[in-house]
């Protein structure tokens, strides 16, 4: 399947691997993706029973789609922590040029082990220092494996600072004391804006999967109170519109229906939570799933209740 997708994918492919920090080849990850996804769209085909093709292409489709979304959020994961050990970082390189070392080997004493992905990339910035590589071509190997806003704008400032002869102290010092600031500011507005959150999960969560149940139940038993109701011509020729109670709507038509507006529903909450609540739309990945099982539940739930509520009043 691998061969078969466009050169645009396979990059994007390569480049989101790279920025994961996995060593799994592009090409397993697609074939096996794709066929997990072809396997999960059979299995919910064979379950629905109803539309089986046009249900196994879109669920087949989502899942794939789903298994991207999950690589974005380990690039995501693995930016922010690099992003929050990255100032300690900038300090201890700082620390160690005020005692001595050279800009070169104060990079290098500083790739701690707890600093995860950004050690990795010290040690490969370090490893092209030693062949021979001028400080500032060896510095663009911190932003290879890691896809971070941040840490490409303090590269450029480090190699900026180098190029003019600045004092590179001040400066690492400097950009460590501003990300610390604009990660409190960040924090601090995702305290102010979490009811938003909050409401819009419940909405898409709760509200709408029990608006579409009862919706669906609503429609249903006036379709089938419309089915039983006779009313003669004459009496019918006499009203003042023309009223037609003999409409018939077919019960899995409107479960398809609603379960596809809930799925949407819920993709477009949990894309808008993600962006209100950590900046990026990816984030909000990871609440799809939970938000989407809870969803469906609450629906099929409700029919069931409200159908046990209303079966004895209604003569159906």
């Amino acid at each position: 399947m691998y061969k078969l997708m466009p050169r645009f994918y396979k990059e994007r492919v390569e480049n989101w691997l790279n920025y994961s920090g996995s060593k799994i080849p592009a090409k397993h990850f697609t074939n096996y993706t794709f066929t997990l996804s072809l396997l999960a769209g059979f299995i919910v085909s064979l379950i629905i029973r109803e539309h089986m093709l046009t249900i196994w292409i879109s669920v087949s489709v989502g899942v794939f789609a789903l298994f991207h979304g999950f690589l974005l959020l380990a690039i995501d994961k693995r930016s922010k922590f690099v992003e929050k050990i990255l100032p300690d970082a900038l300090q201890l390189v700082a620390a160690n040029m005020k005692s001595g070392y050279i800009p070169s080997r104060a990079l290098l004493l500083s790739a701690r082990k707890e600093f995860g992905p950004l050690s990795e990339a010290i040690k490969n910035a370090g490893k092209e220092m030693m062949t021979g590589k001028p400080l500032q071509e060896s510095l663009n190997e911190l932003t290879r494996t890691i896809k971070s806003e941040i840490l490409e704008t303090t590269v450029k400032l480090m190699k900026r600072g180098i190029k003019a002869g600045g004092q590179l102290v001040s400066l690492f010092e400097e950009t460590a004391i501003d990300i610390r600031r604009k990660e409190a500011i960040k924090r601090e507005t995702r305290a102010n804006i979490m009811m938003y959150g909050i409401f819009i999960g419940f909405a898409g969560c709760v509200g709408a999967p029990a608006l579409y149940a009862l919706s669906s139940y609503l429609v249903t038993t006036i379709s089938k109170l419309g089915g039983m109701t006779h009313i003669p011509e004459d009496v019918s020729s006499r009203l003042p519109l023309k009223l037609t109670f003999g409409l018939q709507v077919d019960p899995s038509f409107l479960t398809i229906f609603s379960v596809v507006a809930i799925i949407i529903t819920t993709t477009f909450g949990s894309l808008i939570m993600g962006l209100i609540g950590s900046g990026s739309e990816r984030a909000g990945i990871k609440y799809l799933p939970p938000l989407l099982i809870i969803s469906l539940l609450i629906y099929y739930l409700t029919g069931v209740i409200i159908s046990g509520i209303f079966s004895t009043l209604v003569p159906v």
